[in-house]
């Protein structure tokens, strides 16, 4: 197994953790950390089916990735925070 395959497999890892942390967080504490599930499972859907020359595939989809989960993140700390 070459190095490129472990990067995907751990990322995948990653990816599958941020989807389990966030279905956790979004039960028991609140709806609004849900965005981060999705953005998860749309990261785990591009690492998975992106396994060959995956990096030169992903570098352009990971900049647009991380713009929307920065996004989503704050808007959920934005709703979360929120005075009543």
């Amino acid at each position: 197994m070459n190095s490129e395959d472990v990067i995907v497999y751990m990322t995948a890892l990653v990816a599958i953790g941020i989807i389990f942390i966030g279905i956790l967080t979004t039960i028991f504490h609140s709806a609004l950390i849900a965005p981060i599930v999705i953005i998860g499972v749309i990261l785990a859907a591009f690492v998975l089916l992106a396994r060959g020359n995956f990096s030169h595939k992903i570098e352009s989809i990971e900049k647009v990735c991380f713009i929307i989960t920065l996004m989503a993140i704050i808007c959920s700390f934005i709703l979360l925070y929120k005075p009543m």
